[in-house]
């Protein structure tokens, strides 16, 4: 059975339109585009280096460490390690990065925007 968790109030979101929660001892990030508001775990599949300063791409976010792309909606993986430090690496290197790591999608959670406050469900 799912539970929903308040989180915050429309007016007191981050006005860079992302922010970390604490939910139940789990780091969630909350990320709004547009009027859309998404949320996934706070870690990188790959290595579960926290994603709060990824780069967001319309309903994309790349971890800044690895470049592992993600889609916000369905945390499908869509592209995997393709970057160290912020630093392009070439594909025949991705494989040593990757430390035998396959491609893993990102934990999503649904958002809820009821009566001006925003909550997860679990």
């Amino acid at each position: 059975m799912s539970q929903r968790v308040f989180l915050a109030n429309l007016s007191d979101f981050s006005e860079k339109g992302r922010q970390v929660f604490s939910v139940q001892g789990s780091s969630v990030l909350v990320i709004k585009v547009a009027e859309q508001f998404y949320a996934v775990a706070n870690h990188c599949p790959h290595l579960g280096l926290p994603l709060a300063s990824g780069k967001v791409e319309g309903s994309t976010i790349t971890c800044p460490f690895h470049g592992s792309k993600f889609d916000l909606a369905s945390g499908e993986n869509l592209d995997w390690v393709t970057s160290f430090a912020g630093l392009k690496i070439p594909q025949w290197s991705r494989r040593l990065l990757e430390m035998g790591k396959k491609p893993t999608p990102l934990q999503t959670f649904p958002i809820i925007v009821e009566e001006g406050k925003l909550y997860i469900e679990l």
